[in-house]
């Protein structure tokens, strides 16, 4: 007789290519599938010839707990695996656990949140802060930052954002071919991989380049990535004339090939957790250059530089261009036995699933 596959329900897809999805899509396709069933949470959802259409929002808040009591109603979860960013809204794990779905998990993948706080977020967040251990069964984080941040002084585990190493090493023909598709040889091309959104500070990326345009005549900059701050990074290039200097490469599949041809990776956040992108550049043996609210935790294999953020553009232009110079670093084995390999990654998830799973079914 074969058994039930275990039921996930898995929160924290979008259109929006960034970290949150890249762990999840990782993650996802190494959980053991003849185990795992899982179903993503999307804006329509088709679940046994059922289709589902979620509210758009929860400004008619009657119809939107209408919905989700429904949904957990009639679609039997064992997990509810809830990623997230900000711990504002917990409504999913709360309507769960009133569905009676055994276990529930919130991963945290940052130190803050980049919404405007009104008072209420405050309140909010303190109260999902002191409860958030009677909401969800499990609480996951990417750093240790991450977690401290969310869950206060509750109990979590750090999950390493792993990935499949070999698809980000380095690769020569990668290089050649990235780097002819904007029209550049030899030539530094320093680069920033991530969404166009505030918690990146594209922005700032831009003033950076107007500092090393002058100090390097031929440097160019990439943005491998798109967001809704992308008409202010235009704007910005646009008055410093950096059009020449600046591509803007927009949403990419390949965006794996763009770390070998990069000289330098750049990320001047105003906060994060532990991005994905700095052990992606690791694993293509990339330096980078990072402000120093990027958690210490990301400095895997010493190709990150910290810089403070307050420092002037100038600086972190000079920090740039001397890291421009360093050569490539093989360090697949240095990040795979440091457990930065998404096979560890999906084993230690699937432990904590099983094992979360079992303690409930005792009780």
């Amino acid at each position: 007789m074969e058994m039930s596959k275990i039921r996930i329900f898995m929160v924290g897809l979008s259109n929006n290519k960034g970290g949150v999805e890249s762990y999840i899509i990782n993650l996802c396709e190494h959980l053991h599938s003849k185990e795992f069933e899982i179903v993503y949470d999307w804006p329509e959802m088709c679940i046994e010839d059922k289709k589902w259409i979620k509210p758009k929002n929860r400004h008619n808040y009657i119809k939107y707990v209408a919905f989700w009591h429904s949904f957990f109603k009639e679609n039997k979860f064992d997990v509810i695996y809830y990623n997230t960013c900000d711990i504002v809204s917990v409504d999913m794990l709360k309507f769960a656990k009133k569905a009676g779905v055994p276990v529930r998990i919130i991963h945290s993948h940052s130190t803050d949140t980049q919404f405007k706080k009104r008072w209420f977020h405050y309140l909010t967040e303190k109260y999902n802060r002191k409860n958030i251990e009677k909401i969800a069964t499990d609480l996951l984080a990417c750093s240790e930052e991450a977690g401290k941040w969310m869950f206060d002084k509750s109990k979590f585990t750090v999950i390493k954002n792993g990935i499949n190493l070999r698809t980000y090493e380095f690769n020569e023909q990668f290089r050649e071919e990235c780097r002819k598709s904007i029209g550049i040889k030899d030539e530094y091309l320093i680069g920033c991989v991530g969404r166009l959104v505030l918690p990146k500070n594209p922005e700032m990326s831009v003033e950076i380049m107007k500092e090393i345009s002058k100090l390097n005549a031929t440097a160019k900059f990439v943005f491998v990535g798109d967001g809704e701050l992308r008409p202010q990074v235009e704007q910005k290039i646009k008055e410093y004339n950096l059009e020449d200097r600046i591509v803007l490469l927009g949403p990419r599949d390949d965006a794996n090939k763009w770390y070998s041809a990069l000289d330098c990776l750049v990320m001047p956040s105003l906060f994060e957790g532990l991005p994905f992108t700095l052990v992606e550049a690791q694993a293509a043996g990339l330096s980078c250059v990072v402000s120093n609210t990027v958690s210490s935790d990301a400095n895997i294999t010493g190709l990150i530089e910290y810089v403070d953020l307050n420092q002037s553009t100038k600086v972190w232009a000079e920090h740039i261009l001397e890291t421009c110079e360093k050569e490539r670093l093989d360090t697949k084995e240095q990040l795979k036995k440091a457990g930065y390999s998404i096979q560890d990654t999906a084993e230690q998830v699937d432990k904590i699933i099983q094992t979360s799973l079992e303690k409930r079914v005792q009780c």
